[in-house]
Order: C-alpha cells, then sequence, then structure tokens
C-alpha cells in the first residue's frame, strides 16, 4: 500500500477532513466518527489517519482510568476477529481496528494487531503509526520500542529509529549486541541524510518545501497563519500578471487563515464586482468574513476590557450588527433565488435562532422539498410550531422526523425528541413528556435545562416546570 496526501483523495475525503477540524472544538467524537468513515475507505491517506490519531490521543487523554479499562477488557474480542480477518483480508482488518480505537485508543491488543495488518499490506507507516501510539503509552515496553525502531528503518525514517535505539541502548550500557546495533542504525541513519543531502542543495530543498507547503494550503489541509502568508505573497505576485477571479478567491481564503477578515473581504468584493450576479455561495463566504471580523473585535474586548470604553455595550452593539447583517444578507439571497431550498432553510434557521417562529416556518416548509434537510425540516418545523403554541401541530412534524432518526448519538434525533418533550408538556402530557426529557437526559445530561427538569419531576411527575425554554439553538 503506497502512501498518500490529500491532494490524491478524493474531494470528500478532503471535505470530510476540514469538517472533522471544524467540529472537533465543540464535538471532538463527532471529528472522531467523520474521521473514522474516511481512514476505513481510504487508510492510505496519510493527513487524515494523522487527525484521526491527534483527536484520539486527546480523547484518550482525557478519559476516565475506569473507563480507558473497561475498554481494554472488552478488546480480546475484537482483537481475535481482526486477527482471523487478517488471514485473507489485511486491509479487512485495518478497517476493523478503526472501530475499538475510535473508543480509545490506548488498547494495546488492537494496536498490535493493527501493527501486524499494516506489515501485511506492505504499509510499514501504519505498522509504525500503531507502535508509535502504544509506545506513547506504554513506554517502558522495550519489545514494542524495538519493534518500533525497525518500522521506522523500514518507513525510510532511520533518524527516529535511531532515537529509539539510543533510548533504549541507555538502559543497557553493558550489552555488546546493544551497542552494535546503535552503530548500525548510526550507519544507516547517516546513509538517509547523505541521500537527502545529495538531493539538491539547501536553496532547492527550501523552495521546494515551500512549494509544498503552498499546494498542502491549496488543498485546504494547512491551518497555520504563518504558512498562510507565504500564500499571500504568492497570490498577491500572480495577481500582478494574471488578475483572476479563481487566484482572487484563492488570495481571500489565504487572509482568512491569516485572520485577515477586512482584506478577505476586499479581494471578496472584488470578485463579486467581477462577476456581476449575485453568487450565493461568493455571499455566504463575504459574510463569513465579515461575522468573523466581528466576532475576533468581540473577542479583543472581552480579553482587554480595561483598554476600552464601555467594553459590555460595544460587545452588545456588535453582537447586535452581526446578527441583523446575518439576516439581510440571508433574505437578500432568497429574494434573489427563492427556489434554492438550501437557501430557504439558512433563512429558517436564523429566524429560529432569534425566535422569529411564525417568519422561520414558511421557510422550513420550502425546504421540505430537499430530500438531504426533510428530516431536519420536520425537526425545526417541530420546534417552530411549539415556540407558535401549536403544540399538537409539532407533535406530527417531531414524530415524522424520528422516522429518519434512528440514534441519540445524532444531534438532530436529541432535539426532536427535547421538542416532543416541550409539546407533550404544553398539552398537560406530563407522564410523556417527562418520558421524552428523560431519554434526552440518558445520553446527554447536560443538554440544555433537561437535567433540571428530570431533577424537578423526581419526587412527583407532577412537578413539570411551567415555563417552555428557547427552541433548539439552529444550525450555524
Amino acid at each position: 500500500m503506497d502512501r498518500k496526501t490529500l491532494k490524491q483523495a478524493p474531494i470528500y475525503v478532503r471535505d470530510a477532513y476540514n469538517h472533522a477540524i471544524r467540529l472537533a472544538p465543540s464535538d471532538l467524537d463527532g471529528a472522531i466518527r467523520t474521521l473514522v468513515k474516511v481512514v476505513r475507505e481510504y487508510p492510505e491517506v496519510a493527513a487524515t489517519r494523522e487527525k484521526l490519531r491527534e483527536f484520539e490521543l486527546a480523547k484518550a487523554r482525557g478519559m476516565n482510568p475506569l473507563l480507558r479499562a473497561f475498554w481494554m477488557m472488552l478488546s480480546p474480542i475484537p482483537f481475535l476477529l481482526i486477527k482471523l480477518k487478517a488471514i485473507r483480508d489485511p486491509y479487512g482488518a485495518l478497517s476493523l481496528c478503526e472501530g475499538p480505537l475510535a473508543h480509545c485508543v490506548d488498547n494495546p491488543l488492537i494496536l498490535l494487531a493493527m501493527a501486524d495488518a499494516g506489515e501485511d499490506c506492505d504499509a510499514m507507516f501504519i505498522s509504525a503509526e500503531a507502535l508509535e501510539i502504544f509506545h506513547q503509552f506504554h513506554p517502558n515496553n522495550e519489545g514494542v520500542a524495538r519493534r518500533m525502531a525497525e518500522a521506522f528503518q523500514r518507513d525510510g525514517r532511520a533518524r527516529e529509529a535511531l532515537k529509539v535505539l539510543q533510548e533504549i541502548s541507555k538502559r543497557h550500557p553493558a550489552d555488546l549486541s546493544m551497542q552494535a546495533e546503535l552503530r548500525s542504525a548510526i550507519a544507516l541513519a547517516s546513509i538517509e541524510r547523505g541521500k537527502w543531502e545529495e538531493e539538491g542543495t539547501t536553496q532547492s530543498k527550501a523552495a521546494d518545501a515551500k512549494a509544498a507547503v503552498t499546494q498542502q494550503l491549496m488543498d485546504g489541509s494547512i491551518h497555520d497563519a504563518d504558512q498562510a502568508k507565504m500564500l499571500i505573497e504568492k497570490f498577491t505576485e500572480d495577481l500582478k500578471t494574471n488578475d483572476s477571479v479563481d487566484i482572487r478567491r484563492k488570495l481571500a481564503d489565504a487572509y482568512m487563515v491569516a485572520e485577515d477578515y477586512e482584506a478577505a473581504q476586499r479581494e471578496l468584493k472584488i470578485v463579486a464586482k467581477k462577476l456581476g450576479a449575485l453568487d450565493p455561495a461568493l455571499d455566504k463566504s463575504i459574510e463569513k468574513a465579515y461575522v468573523a471580523q466581528i466576532n475576533q473585535a468581540i473577542r479583543e474586548l472581552k480579553r482587554n476590557p480595561t483598554a476600552y470604553d464601555q467594553p459590555e455595550a460595544q460587545i452588545a452593539q456588535l453582537e447586535e450588527q452581526r446578527e441583523q447583517y446575518r439576516l439581510d444578507r440571508a433574505v437578500t439571497r432568497v429574494e434573489t433565488y427563492p427556489n434554492d431550498t438550501q437557501l430557504r432553510y439558512d433563512l429558517g434557521e436564523i429566524y429560529l435562532g432569534r425566535n422569529e417562529f411564525e417568519k422561520a416556518i414558511p421557510h422550513y416548509t420550502e425546504a421540505l422539498h430537499s430530500p438531504q434537510k426533510k428530516t431536519a425540516c420536520h425537526v425545526r418545523l417541530g420546534s417552530c410550531l411549539v415556540g407558535a403554541g401549536k403544540p399538537q401541530e409539532a407533535i406530527a412534524e417531531f414524530e415524522q422526523g424520528l422516522k429518519e432518526l434512528h440514534t441519540m448519538k445524532d444531534k438532530l434525533r436529541v432535539d426532536a425528541v427535547y421538542g416532543l418533550g416541550l409539546a407533550y408538556e404544553a398539552l398537560g402530557q406530563k407522564e410523556k413528556a417527562l418520558e421524552c426529557f428523560r431519554e434526552v437526559y440518558q445520553v446527554r445530561p447536560k443538554y440544555r435545562d433537561v437535567a433540571s427538569r428530570v431533577e424537578a419531576a423526581q419526587p412527583s411527575a407532577e412537578a413539570a416546570p411551567e415555563a417552555a425554554p428557547e427552541q433548539p439553538a439552529p444550525e450555524k
């Protein structure tokens, strides 16, 4: 199996990669699930594997030790299934490893099974990856450390292998065989370094590295401001000889990564002027840059409140300005393209977020014509109808949406079940309402006010709160 870059992967793999990065800060498990799907299908794409392991390591380090021990205790069964699968289908075995590792990446048996399967697929980079994670959690396992060094060497990473063997040799200063092995590793690392130096001058390698970083950012796989500045220089220079819409779009993307939102808006507005007609996707990009600029100002006011006059009033004004701008742009897009179901759905989301339920309803109703948004529209219509004082109609919408939502891991199902509880409560059906709230509480105890609702009902199922909270937050 040959290692591939993100650029060589299908576009939906790159989209999933970028989506997972955006999702991780608020939903680490969701980001992991997103990447597991693409890693199972395209195990050879290095960038997705690296990002998945990064997220899994973060999850494992914050995990309760008892829960970690629980997942380790369950590992013998999947380990046996993986080893049986590997006899005839090592690629399938790699795929089977991802499930247990998504629960807890500190799983020695599964990591060893992945290392074996990677070797069987002639993918030493996967074998080295698994052993490296094992070593992070269990650094005193010398057998795994030695195997990791060998995997590094076979993967063309002799210098990394040398570092591992040097650490091992410190534990055995009098072991002559260990010293001989270390000398061989030093020789191999020297050969590897020599080959690298023969490939070109320092300047040519630096130029190649710069080109590689440029290509990565153009592929959407780099999110570093310093590296983005490299692209800004490149595209600004390119514009001198080719003032194209494509280059200006790319320049705007680079400015966004560099957090120069005003410059991003400037470039996008030039593109809009060149195109003439309103492009909904471009208009959304301009909105994104404008909103990011306001959020940047709000963060600054919150960080340094003493440096500004009336910071709280300024924050409130900026927040109001931001939400009004989002609404105005969404209305303009719908007025220009009234039959675009995605734009109608987006406007419905904004009205729902403002608790303007009656205004949101016709847009969700129109968006029902989109197969991709149909289920979400039923749930959102239910939320609007609850807010508009029509609980019986809301129940019908929630039930329609729940036909397609089968697991509480789906945030939309959580919204639907909670909303159904509100509808039942409004109709005075407190037992049914409490049943819904309990279902949410079991999987998402911190979801909105569900904990207080369930706890308040513990002494008596009749002790339900009178005031219904605002509707679930719409998608951003």
